[in-house]
């Protein structure tokens, strides 16, 4: 498998999964926080299609995000800021934060995908241009763009799985990860 291959499945596969997790979650099951200081569920996912708008649509394509130019601030009734994503809140803001509505959600991070696998589609990794510059001032290729967003969406995709079986107990105990299903 190439470097290009497996980015689109790995990214595929936390998707699936997260999407598997997600699926039913009550409003109240979205806003829970397992203690006063720990992210829900429903900020996470919000915080995740967030991260992959910007990293994807302003690091990589140098254009805006769809947050803004497609207009899911507005949809999902949250501020236009470009660079909220959710990174460093503090503990009032995230016990402030409200889940949108989850078809909401899940469109919006659609939206988000649909734009990365175009990217993606085109993009040639012998190339791996341009260097983009992080947020804490590093300068990295594409390919380290991806795999720092293969690393969020594990590690909160990890963290929203723990945190549904926080709130609703033990699930599936037959499920035995994105691969193992349809």
């Amino acid at each position: 498998m190439d470097t290009k291959a497996f980015i689109q499945k790995s990214l595929h596969l936390a998707r699936k999964d997260l999407l598997e997790k997600v699926h039913g979650l009550s409003p109240e099951e979205l806003d829970w926080h397992p203690a006063p200081h720990a992210n829900s569920i429903g900020f996470l996912f919000w915080h995740m299609a967030r991260v992959e708008d910007g990293w994807v649509n302003r690091l990589i394509l140098r254009k805006p995000h769809l947050w803004v130019s497609d207009g899911w601030a507005k949809k999902l009734g949250m501020p236009e800021d470009m660079r909220d994503m959710g990174y460093n809140y503090t503990q009032e803001q995230v016990t402030a934060y409200r889940s949108p509505p989850l078809p909401l959600l899940l469109d919006y991070s659609a939206a988000v995908r649909n734009a990365t696998n175009a990217f993606l589609d085109t993009w040639n990794p012998a190339a791996d241009g341009p260097t983009v510059k992080t947020g804490w001032g590093a300068m990295i290729t594409v390919a380290e763009v991806f795999a720092q967003l293969v690393w969020e969406m594990n590690q909160h995709g990890g963290q929203v799985a723990y945190i549904k079986g926080l709130k609703q107990g033990m699930q599936s105990p037959q499920y035995m990860g994105p691969m193992s299903t349809p």
